[in-house]
């Protein structure tokens, strides 16, 4: 995560300028790694920014998305989620308490060779993996 300090500087190096509701957004997207939808950063957020509307923490994330600061990641369900790793990686979703969490390594030979019908072209992959997270784990084996 880039310093508190250093925010300004990040957003400033793409293109956008460091107003107090994307420092904000962006200093919490980057804090919490949970992939939050827009709700979740706005519940967060109002307490503390009493103007803070749902509409200007969509505006900012998706400039944030436009940018290359964060993308977006749509869950099997359709939710949509926000995530400031934006390097290639895949996520574990738990089917339990659906918890979206970050897969480590390298996709490169993760997936199969395919072969894309005529004219089309790929914009981006998404790879997710289901199952049970840790805590959701030990309370199916009676553990918790």
């Amino acid at each position: 995560m880039a310093a508190v300090q250093d925010i300004p500087a990040v957003l400033r190096a793409h293109g956008l300028s460091p107003s107090a509701p994307r420092t904000a957004i962006y200093e919490w997207l980057m804090g919490h790694p949970t992939h939050p939808t827009i709700d979740a950063i706005y519940r967060a957020l109002r307490p503390k920014m009493r103007t803070l509307s749902r509409t200007t923490v969509y505006n900012v994330l998706h400039a944030f998305v436009a940018h290359g600061l964060a993308e977006k990641v749509r869950t099997e369900d359709l939710e949509l989620r926000y995530d400031g790793n934006t390097q290639p990686h895949a996520h574990f979703k738990c089917t339990a308490c659906g918890a979206l969490l970050d897969v480590e390594g390298s996709l490169q030979g993760a997936l199969p060779d395919l072969r894309l019908p005529e004219r089309c072209s790929v914009e981006s992959i998404g790879l997710t993996l289901w199952g049970l997270c840790p805590a959701c784990a030990a309370k199916s084996r009676g553990e918790a």
